[in-house]
């Protein structure tokens, strides 16, 4: 077995399989899986061996390009039977994998060059020779060495991105550009530089080509994460802006309802009064009407008009839920926001404290919330009790809901809103109650 028969067959398959679960081991994953893994991987190290290297092509660059090309098509077919994903997430996840296992491999062979190692004694380039086996001892060490901590660190730094298939969303062509480049540099230059330029044996030049060549790998890696992350911000802030419409339409509706509401009930308290006092109701029947609709004249006055509406919105939720709400609040300082960020500021908030006291104890259904200016600050505070494991993320509360697509927008329009007015957004835990605290700067 010549060299490059044992490297393409089983080293090169090995390489590249590790480097890409990596980025696989939290996708999506069919069922029985860990019985059809065994079987996918020996199909695709029984296609590697068997792929034909006439002789008279073993030296030539593009045909080994075209070979590795097929290699890898292998391992993408194979992730497919493997995992529930869609092809561009599953092409993503190998490429990813084989721009780290590239990396490790020109480092690799940059180390020997630079240290004057023959790179064929035990592990190294692939070549037309026989196969050695650990004929110098420190190019193996090296070999182990580098590979484990360049997977390592490309696990730490890219492939816990990866943490669940709602965590990777690509849906970006841009993706597909850099696919592109990233086989031109992996495979074709590669087999370039080994097949014609390695010839050569400047070790200046090969090592400068080696450095170019790593540092493309890891350029090109962080430009794809950076990709889908921004696609996911994107889609992200998409919804927080399409939530805080809906909210702003929805705050229109809301004052122009309670406004009227009010206006009827205080005059509707008056009527039956009237009627009381003609002796067709009893008192005790006048009290108990006049207690049912006191909720609507009783309305908080803060001196805010979009404050007063949504607290009175969710006080109405509240007397229904059996929550108390308490609020204790200068409206008058919140002059510099616009009244739809008000609404959503506090809805969101609110909102979110309704759903974390509901499955709790009558007793504890309980929300403070707090606004009063403090020196050059206006201070925002809300207080609620909850019993449930919370975790956080970036600052932020992710949603308990399964449904994450359409959740777990509500904490990111508070920050949004914060961030647009220079607040600054404080989320602490302690002793099951959760606190909220916010600092804006005022004038």
């Amino acid at each position: 077995m010549t060299q490059l028969e044992f490297y393409k067959s089983y080293q090169f398959v090995a390489e590249l399989i590790i480097a890409e679960l990596l980025f696989c081991v939290k996708l999506d994953r069919r069922s029985y899986f860990w019985l059809r893994l065994p079987a996918v991987l020996a199909v695709v190290v029984v296609l590697a061996r068997f792929f034909p290297v006439p002789s008279v092509l073993a030296q030539n660059a593009l045909y080994i390009s075209f070979m590795f090309f097929c290699i890898f098509a292998y391992t993408v077919l194979a992730s497919k039977l493997l995992f529930k994903e869609d092809w561009l997430k599953i092409v993503f996840c190998m490429l990813a994998g084989y721009t780290v296992q590239h990396t490790a491999y020109e480092l690799y062979n940059l180390v020997l060059t630079v240290m004057g190692i023959n790179a064929n004694a035990p592990m190294g380039s692939y070549g037309s020779g026989e196969v050695v086996f650990f004929e110098n001892p420190f190019a193996t060490v090296m070999y182990i060495a580098i590979y484990t901590v360049t997977y390592f660190l490309a696990a730490l730094l890219f492939g816990r991105k990866i943490e669940s298939r709602e965590k990777l969303k690509i849906t970006n062509s841009y993706i597909f550009v850099l696919a592109v480049l990233l086989f031109i540099i992996d495979i074709i230059i590669n087999a370039i530089i080994v097949y014609y330029i390695a010839a050569d044996g400047n070790v200046l030049y090969l090592s400068i080509v080696g450095v170019y060549n790593i540092l493309c790998c890891i350029v090109v890696l962080f430009l794809m994460f950076e990709v889908a992350t921004r696609r996911k911000l994107q889609d992200e802030l998409s919804a927080v802006k399409l939530l805080r419409q809906r909210e702003k339409e929805q705050y229109n509706i809301s004052k122009t309802n309670i406004e009227l509401i009010n206006m009827k009930c205080h005059d509707l308290k008056h009527q039956i009064r009237n009627i009381g006092a003609s002796g067709s109701l009893n008192e005790q029947s006048v009290r108990e009407m006049e207690n049912l609709i006191q909720i609507y004249d009783s309305a908080l006055r803060t001196g805010n008009t979009a404050l007063d509406t949504i607290f009175m919105e969710k006080l109405l939720r509240c007397n229904k839920d059996g929550v108390r709400l308490s609020c204790i609040a200068d409206g008058q300082k919140l002059s510099f926001m616009r009244e739809y960020d008000i609404y959503s500021l506090f809805g969101n908030l609110i909102d979110n404290a309704i759903e974390a006291v509901l499955p709790l104890e009558e007793s504890k259904r309980v929300i403070s919330l707090s606004v009063r200016a403090v020196n050059n600050l206006l201070s925002v505070n809300l207080h609620n009790f909850y019993d449930s494991k919370i975790k956080f993320e970036n600052g932020l509360p992710v949603t308990t809901k399964p449904d994450k697509n359409y959740h777990g927008f509500g904490m990111k329009s508070v920050e949004y809103i914060c961030s647009r007015y220079g607040g600054d957004l404080s989320i602490k835990t302690e002793n099951n109650v959760f606190n909220v605290n916010i600092l804006f700067p005022i004038t």
